[in-house]
């Protein structure tokens, strides 16, 4: 089963949906670069892709496994 959290609260080990498949995060990072007028830009980085979003979005996750 899915909740949503902020983006900013994924932490490794989390699996978040992105384009209708999980992605299990290995690392968070922050973004270089622009920073926007809110919260940051964040890069979720999985075995094989990278999710860009902004820490204050809403994002569909699975809890970490414990």
């Amino acid at each position: 089963m899915t909740q949503v959290a902020l983006a900013g609260r994924v932490r490794p080990g989390d699996r978040v949906v992105s384009e209708g498949r999980y992605v299990e995060v290995l690392r968070v990072r922050r973004a270089q670069g622009r920073k926007p007028a809110r919260g940051e830009n964040l890069h979720l980085v999985g075995a094989d892709e990278v999710v860009k979003v902004n820490s204050l979005d809403g994002i569909r996750i699975l809890a970490r496994r414990t």
